[in-house]
């Protein structure tokens, strides 16, 4: 009987896993790709991977020193693949202008405005958006101090034209 070394045995498997992951985002990629047609030319598009789920995020409010590429947005449609590989829109978010845009931290989708602070998540094996942590009120409010300084640890979400 043939012996092989652990190691090398967990660096194959993990090279697996990594490749059928990369072709599971691949699939869903192409499926997306070929849905951000049916939008206008003035929508932007990102990939992002929010909970477990990746999603399509759509926006037709961008801003940015380039016409094309790295463009941040105030608002977004958020869009995923149910259980049988559908596309499903989850609804959408919007931020109060340009000093806070679309943001992503842990996994999750921020938005804020001067006196609110909004986290997104998505949950369940139908897709469902959900609110995971918001507050709102004066400066002076702790919690909401909290939730800024949260929200300003994460970093824009990247839009591009098609």
């Amino acid at each position: 009987m043939k012996q092989y070394n652990l190691q090398v045995m967990k660096k194959m498997f993990l090279s697996l896993a990594m490749i059928t992951a990369s072709m599971a985002c691949f699939a869903q990629n192409e499926a997306f790709k070929s849905f951000t047609k049916h939008f206008s030319d003035t929508a932007a598009f990102a990939y992002a991977n929010i909970g477990n789920r990746q999603v399509l995020l759509v926006s037709h409010e961008t801003f940015g020193n380039n016409i094309d590429t790295n463009l941040e947005a105030v608002e977004t449609s958020i869009f995923a693949l149910d259980e049988k590989g559908k596309i499903v829109s989850l609804g959408s978010i919007r931020s109060q202008g340009t000093l806070y845009p679309v943001s992503m931290l842990d996994n999750k989708l921020m938005v804020a405005g001067h006196h609110f602070v909004k986290i997104y998540n998505i949950r369940g094996d139908v897709p469902e958006l959900v609110l995971d942590s918001y507050e709102e009120g004066d400066y002076d409010n702790p919690k909401l101090k909290a939730m800024f300084e949260k929200f300003e640890k994460g970093n824009a979400v990247m839009f591009e034209k098609n």
